[in-house]
């Protein structure tokens, strides 16, 4: 149950860091001033973010039950929010390196479910 926690709190951090990069204003911060996403880049990104933050929210459930699910995944969006907002403003070139390490933990956290059943 803790792997579930620690895998929706990694792809909360992941969706949400996804959906700000979808923003010009962060986008701009991680990839130089002026430059904005395209299209096709925008529209990725917002995906992968609302993916990882269903993903999130299927774990906490997975963790808790619907009882108290939804309650552990705000408390889990909470605190990926203050993280990823502390990172944009202090160290925005480290926001999408942490997000791929993200990704990566909670891939290993579901592999290891998987192992243990």
């Amino acid at each position: 149950m803790n792997l579930l926690i620690a895998a929706g709190a990694l792809l909360a951090y992941c969706g949400l860091a996804a959906n700000s990069v979808a923003l010009d204003r962060h986008y701009a911060d991680i990839h130089g001033r002026g430059k904005e996403p395209d299209a096709r880049t925008r529209l990725r990104y917002r995906a992968l973010g609302w993916l990882g933050i269903a993903l999130s929210l299927a774990a906490c459930v997975g963790a808790n039950g619907w009882h108290s699910g939804p309650v552990l995944w705000c408390g889990v969006l909470t605190a990926s929010a203050i993280v990823l907002t502390l990172l944009l403003q202090y160290a925005p070139h480290r926001v999408l390196r942490l997000a791929w390490i993200a990704a990566l933990g909670a891939l290993l956290a579901a592999l290891a479910l998987l192992a243990l059943r």
